[in-house]
């Protein structure tokens, strides 16, 4: 989690309220902020902030909130936006890239130190949470008065452009040479790996601006003369640079900067003028927000609820929905069940109702007292537990266990922060036989087993997936065969009592060697699998032992 220093006396100036520790340390909470810290001799206090909320990556916008919070100002806050001049052509040969940008600029910034670090914190803090470490947006800031527009957003050859790079030793390099041997470079590298030309931003005398996303020039570089600002974010996702972009020109405003629009001509004579501040409009059903509250608000009173989170609310045409607008700065507002928790914060949750269901307090969940149920039973039968991520990699899901991969039916990560995490698991097996590769030094024989949730596609879901409960065991040793899992199995089964209405038959699988499988039945229903795995299946996860398994979805057995 994303932690940042307040200064009181800062948050002070910002909110426009005197502030008491003690009280602040209170009503932070109630705004979706976690206390990490509280230094009371330097009057400061450290917080932790989810990272849906990248517009809390700065006093400014934290101040914006406690603004709402103590009804100071309601509804969304203004911001004033000049139409500049400034314009930046973007070139096609950019799209197999990094293809898009947006730009803006700031006109006279008078920044204190404690602004300056704000400044640098919250460039650090988005190319985090929205960025993915700059794969997904990098962000460029720039002395305005250095260059000249228009500029020209394009791809070069890698030994083709040489400039003097920021922090560099004062020399320039070309692209390729940036990437070898700037300290930025190195540690970016990767974002351009298998790319034939590299980005990059010109002015109008083709003096270099940017290579994003790995470093700017020198000659753009900000200092305490620096009055005008050209801000530049690029990436490989539309809306994700233009949060960034609002969330930064946003925290400058705050800070008492004038923003100015700039243009952005893309292929086709197709203009986009950025930032640009207009807010979302959505249409919320109020029986829905009630509902999922536990409240019965008013119109009136609900529309107050979301002024305090800073939002615009008022009466939908649609008889029972209101018409609430969210703030450019806001990226995650995603669905309307989002809607009911920033109602949820504007009633304030120490003043929701105390509520008992009918039949008394929350129990168990019935899958998850059987999940229980079976751990007891296969800790009894002498197996380990282990615990894995539900995020998964595809190669290690299918490949590894010698399945096709039906990409029509994968369920894929769109940015993942890893390969290693770029899937969600459809079986538990494939994780714990990567468990058993990380373990296999150890003694023998090794006996292991998971319950956990797999991710499967299910279009007649409201979220067009479904979660089952699957139990899987593995035997790692020399002498692992069928008939010591086909034991374990058994002993479920009997301990479960479906004794009776249970059976295994013969099939084939190619994660497992032919003649030594089986599926599992109860009551006419398949149920899971067993058997020993496959030698080549084994290389692949690096093993030297034999491994025998089974995998049970438990949906299937309550």
């Amino acid at each position: 989690m994303p932690t940042i220093e307040l200064n009181i006396d800062r948050l002070e100036r910002l909110v426009g309220k005197k502030l008491d520790i003690k009280e602040l340390e209170y009503d932070l909470q109630w705004i979706s902020l976690d206390l990490e810290d509280i230094n009371e001799e330097e009057r400061s206090i450290k917080v932790e902030y989810n990272p849906n909320r990248p517009d809390f990556s700065s006093p400014e916008g934290i101040a914006r909130a406690l603004r709402g919070y103590y009804e100071i100002e309601l509804g969304i806050p203004t911001f004033e936006l000049t139409s500049g001049e400034i314009i930046l052509k973007v070139d096609p040969s950019i799209k197999k890239v990094r293809p898009y940008i947006v730009c803006g600029v700031v006109r006279n910034i008078d920044l204190d130190e404690d602004e300056v670090a704000t400044l640098m914190t919250i460039q650090e803090h988005l190319h985090w949470a929205v960025g993915r470490d700059r794969k997904k947006v990098a962000i460029g800031v720039h002395d305005l008065d250095k260059v000249i527009p228009p500029y020209r957003y394009t791809a070069v050859k890698p030994d083709s452009v040489s400039f003097t790079p920021l922090h560099g030793d004062g020399y320039p390099m070309n692209l390729e040479e940036i990437l070898l041997l700037h300290e930025k470079g190195i540690e970016y590298a990767k974002i351009l790996e298998g790319k034939e030309v590299y980005p990059i931003i010109f002015d109008n005398k083709d003096e270099v601006l940017s290579f994003p996303p790995i470093i700017n020039g020198e000659l753009t570089t900000v200092t305490e003369e620096t009055k005008n600002l050209f801000l530049d974010l690029t990436g490989t996702d539309f809306q994700a640079v233009n949060l960034a972009l609002n969330i930064l020109s946003t925290t400058l405003a705050d800070m008492g900067a004038e923003i100015e629009t700039v243009t952005v001509q893309y292929e086709g004579g197709k203009d986009i003028v950025t930032p640009n501040f207009n807010p979302k409009k959505w249409d919320v059903e109020t029986n829905y927000i009630n509902s999922v509250c536990g409240l019965k608000l008013t119109d009136e009173e609900m529309i107050k609820c979301f002024q305090k989170v800073r939002l615009n609310a008022n009466k939908s045409k649609r008889k029972g929905y209101l018409e609430i607008w969210v703030p450019s700065y806001r990226g995650d507002i995603m669905h309307p069940v989002d809607f009911t928790e920033e109602c949820a914060i504007g009633y304030g949750y120490v003043n929701l109702p105390l509520t008992i269901h009918d039949g008394g307090m929350g129990e168990y969940h019935y899958i998850q007292d059987f999940s229980n149920k079976i751990r007891k039973i296969m800790i009894g039968a002498g197996y380990l537990e282990v615990v894995n991520f539900i995020l998964s990699n595809s190669d290690k899901q299918f490949d590894y266990m010698n399945q096709e991969k039906d990409e029509d039916n994968l369920i894929q990560i769109l940015n993942p922060v890893s390969k290693e995490f770029d899937t969600t698991r459809v079986t538990l097996l494939p994780n714990i036989m990567d468990t058993l590769r990380l373990n296999r030094s150890e003694e023998k024989p090794i006996r292991l087993f998971e319950v956990g949730d797999i991710i499967m596609l299910a279009p007649e879901e409201e979220t067009g997936a479904r979660r089952d409960v699957h139990l899987t065991g593995v035997t790692y040793h020399k002498d692992a065969d069928f008939t010591e899992v086909r034991s374990v199995v058994d002993y479920i089964i009997t301990t479960l009592n479906h004794q009776e209405n249970y059976e295994i038959k013969p099939s084939t699988n190619p994660t497992y060697i032919d003649g030594r499988y089986g599926e599992i039945y109860i009551n006419g229903n398949m149920v899971g699998e067993i058997g020993e795995i496959h030698p080549e299946v084994i290389l692949n996860f690096k093993l030297e032992f034999p491994v025998s398994a089974f995998e049970i979805n438990l949906e299937k057995m309550k």
